[in-house]
């Protein structure tokens, strides 16, 4: 087991280091500091991408987008988080902490166009960039909002199916080691999600690897009545969705309600095959 978790992070690191190294093959198109991060946005065959970075050099690829698709996902982990349409299927109202480039909202307005879609960022630099580059608006079910999302939680009124946590920050003292807010993991946070679900709603967390994801998985197993998790293959990312009021959905039944949504559209990506990155504890 620790055989191949060491080998599932060393393709991610490897991953990285690739994409890293395209970054300095690209064309860069725009740099800004903002109050939380150095972005950085490059062009490179037909696609642009958000870097993040601080003072001593490091940089991350935040956000990747097709400019000839701009709705389809191309990040393996964007795409698992999207399982959350199998756990809360025909959501009417959903909650997305964490902008970054908007790859999940233009998906989410492309695909789900019903679907009334609060978006939280903390970055209003952020919120310019997606707009200027990503071509990521509000629209007439889309709102986006710039503020701290746990502040938003516990003062908002609405209540949402289906709620993702996307939001990850340069780390700093106001994060864990692999840049999580921990205004995000504390029990506070975890009980205003409650109160914001509406019944049978299903939060999904994307979670950085790191030292510290497994105390992050252990503090959410703790605050949900059920959870499932995903290792979306070739990253270094960890999807958690946790219910607050009973059990999740099952594998029959999530197979079947892929199935029907595979047969419904091209989403870019099969839901069924999303599956198969699921794990049946939280070991």
């Amino acid at each position: 087991m620790l055989e191949s978790a060491v080998r599932r992070w060393q393709r991610a690191a490897l991953a990285a280091l690739c994409l890293s190294l395209a970054a300095c093959q690209s064309a860069l198109v725009h740099e800004v500091q903002s109050p939380y991060s150095n972005i950085r946005v490059y062009d490179s065959e037909g696609r642009r991408a958000i870097y993040f970075g601080g003072d001593e050099g490091a940089r991350v690829l935040e956000t990747l987008m097709d400019l000839r698709q701009p709705h389809v996902l191309q990040h393996v982990y964007s795409q698992v988080a999207m399982a959350g349409f199998l756990y809360r299927p025909r959501p009417t109202a959903c909650l997305l902490v964490g902008l970054g480039g908007g790859a999940m909202v233009r998906f989410i307005n492309h695909h789900f166009p019903a679907v009334r879609l609060d978006v939280v960022e903390i970055d209003a630099t952020m919120v310019a960039v997606a707009r200027d580059f990503f071509g990521t608006t509000e629209g007439p079910r889309t709102r986006i909002l710039i503020a701290d999302g746990r502040d938003y939680l516990e003062r908002a009124s609405e209540r949402y199916d289906l709620v993702l946590i996307d939001a990850h920050l340069h780390p700093s003292d106001k994060t864990d080691a692999a840049g999580h807010p921990l205004s995000l993991k504390s029990e506070e946070f975890y009980r205003s999600i409650h109160r914001r679900l509406n019944p049978g709603g299903v939060v999904m967390f994307n979670i950085l690897g790191g030292p510290d994801s497994h105390r992050y998985i252990g503090s959410i197993r703790r605050a949900f009545a059920a959870t499932d998790l995903y290792r979306p293959r070739g990253t270094g990312n960890l999807i958690v969705f946790a219910s607050a009021q009973g059990p999740l959905a099952g594998e029959a039944e999530l197979r079947q309600r892929a199935r029907d949504l595979d047969r419904s559209g091209d989403y870019g990506f099969s839901f069924e095959r999303l599956l198969d990155d699921r794990e049946r504890r939280l070991d």
